[in-house]
């Protein structure tokens, strides 16, 4: 089998807390924790957290840290890497307000945008991308875009042209993508070109058949996303690639696993050709284990694995050339042991 990565290496470790989402810039991390007495094994395959953590020539730096009042926390989204090394987040204090925002490798944090949504309505911080040094937020079903300096934003997609609602954004140098639950039945991945040509890339009208979920977008327009089907009791994952054209392309699988097992959402990955993933794996999705693909050769490799019983892996992110993700040790009644980032530099 092929070798997409390196050696891992351990870039952080901790006993006092789950870590979720770790993200890379240059040389720099950014991660999200729950304190270990607030969260559980679900918080590792979150997006989410209540404390977002810098990590600049090796020491750590809080950014958000809101203590976690009502389970499951749910205070920062994020980090998403972005070009110059800074990563973009977004923060909501329900009741109160919300914004996204940029943060440097030194901590410094930039509000991109304040949340529009009245503050009583707000429950969770928005849905956040970042191409270049463009960040990118879902508000109100809107797909709006700044500079992570700052500035007015601009409207790329309206909520009526957005098809449906919208569960993840995705941008690059190609234009954005987002999956949404489609207003007519079913799921669908939407795309807007960097020219501002809209278009609906893939359908998945009946969610008693598939649902497509979590979209990446490579430079080249490509769109990634997961594609989970269920049949006689059982679900399977997919990331599947859907092409300018808008032919579909599978290229990795899980196992089957039992469709009463606790759903949790999968995100991939995209830099250049390659693209990684987290999928069950093992008898019965007994393992977590992450993979990459490539898309210019077809080629696979699996890049780890761990038995669920002991350990559970987060969705893992590029950058730098590099690529990271979290284990978080487990005891057998699902106690944190130990959490630690990963991070392994991607072969050519």
């Amino acid at each position: 089998m092929v070798a997409f990565v390196s050696t891992p290496v351990v870039a952080y470790s901790t006993t006092s807390a789950w870590i979720a989402a770790p993200a890379i810039g240059a040389g720099d991390f950014a991660w999200l924790e729950v304190a270990k007495e607030d969260g559980d094994v679900r918080v590792v395959a979150s997006f989410r957290g209540d404390r977002l953590v810098v990590r600049s020539a090796g020491t750590n730096i809080p950014v958000v840290h809101q203590p976690c009042t009502t389970m499951p926390c749910n205070t920062v989204q994020g980090p998403v890497t972005e070009s110059d090394s800074s990563f973009a987040y977004a923060v909501a204090f329900p009741g109160t307000g919300g914004f996204v925002a940029s943060v440097s490798a030194a901590g410094a944090s930039t509000v991109v945008a304040e949340d529009q949504t009245d503050p009583h309505e707000i429950a969770t911080p928005h849905l956040v991308a970042a191409a270049g040094t463009t960040v990118v937020w879902v508000d109100n079903n809107i797909i709006y875009s700044a500079p992570n300096t700052g500035g007015a934003p601009t409207t790329l997609v309206t909520s009526e042209q957005a098809g449906g609602t919208i569960t993840s954004v995705a941008a690059s140098a190609a234009g954005i993508a987002w999956a949404a639950k489609a207003t007519a039945g079913g799921t669908m991945i939407g795309f807007r070109s960097a020219a501002g040509a809209l278009s609906t890339r893939a359908v998945e009208p009946d969610t008693k058949v598939a649902t497509i979920y979590s979209v990446a977008l490579a430079d080249d327009g490509t769109a990634l996303a997961i594609r989970r089907t269920s049949a006689k009791g059982r679900q399977q994952t997919a990331l599947v690639a859907y092409g300018i054209d808008g032919a579909a392309r599978t290229l990795l699988t899980s196992v089957s696993f039992g469709k009463g097992d606790p759903f949790e959402v999968t995100r991939p990955a995209v830099a250049g050709s390659r693209v990684a993933v987290r999928l069950r794996g093992g008898k019965q999705g007994i393992s977590d284990e992450l993979w990459m693909a490539d898309l210019a050769t077809g080629k696979t490799s699996r890049i780890t694995a761990v038995p669920r019983s002991e350990a559970r892996l987060t969705d893992p992110s590029f950058g730098a050339g590099r690529v990271v993700w979290a284990r978080d040790d487990i005891t057998s009644r699902g106690r944190l042991l130990r959490a630690r980032i990963y991070s392994a530099a991607v072969k050519p």
